[in-house]
């Protein structure tokens, strides 16, 4: 079995997006599946505005694409990636988007079960990993239901910004921490990130959103 060495919140973070690649296929051949989830996370949070805005080309309305893009993070971070690049990570992440873009469009023409995701490679442009078999007909509702919650939890202005900079955005920990400035530091925002995302994982995997 392939050495790992598992890393904390905070480091993943810190790493780039080819890093966090590296260590997710590191962690796949070591058999440690679940320590992906933590980095897939960081890294799909990364392409927040860009599954938003691919999402409005096809939908429109501002509010519908947040929700679809929101679900297509969930789904992101519930799956499993099987590519070796980033390239093939934002070909897997956009499949993930039309697909739920598809459901969306289903679910307006009274079509109630969602489309699933293939599991295997279709063509030299579609690139995605294994996808569990999983029923995504309420599941994607309750995962962007989660995200949502997660968001809206937020109270302080200033917090909020260090999530739309830092986590859904591409902003370093220290640029962050300048753009908000007002005694923001660099180990705030670690703070402010790691906590957000703990939370949306521990509404994915707990089910709780009750206050």
């Amino acid at each position: 079995m392939a050495e790992f060495e598992e890393l904390s919140q905070r480091h993943l973070e810190e790493l780039s997006d080819e890093q966090l690649v590296e260590y997710m296929r590191r962690a796949r051949e070591a058999g440690r599946h679940e320590a992906m989830k933590p980095a897939v996370a960081v890294l799909v949070y990364g392409y927040w505005d860009n599954l938003v805005n691919r999402a409005r080309l096809k939908l429109r309305n501002h509010a519908d694409a947040e929700d679809v893009a929101a679900e297509a993070v969930a789904s992101a971070i519930v799956s499993a990636f099987d590519g070796k690049s980033v390239g093939e990570f934002r070909s897997w992440l956009h499949t993930i988007l039309s697909r739920r873009i598809a459901d969306w469009w289903q679910a307006k023409e009274q079509k109630l079960e969602k489309t699933r995701l293939p599991s295997e490679h279709q063509g030299d442009e579609d690139v995605w990993g294994r996808e569990p078999a999983v029923d995504f007909e309420g599941e994607a509702l309750f995962a962007r239901d989660c995200v949502r919650r997660a968001l809206e939890e937020i109270e302080d202005p200033r917090h909020r910004r260090v999530i739309d900079l830092y986590v859904l955005g591409r902003n370093s920990a220290a640029e962050t921490a300048a753009l908000v400035g007002d005694g923001m530091t660099e180990a705030n925002v670690h703070q402010i990130s790691s906590r957000f995302q703990r939370r949306v994982r521990g509404l994915l995997e707990g089910g709780d959103t009750s206050d």
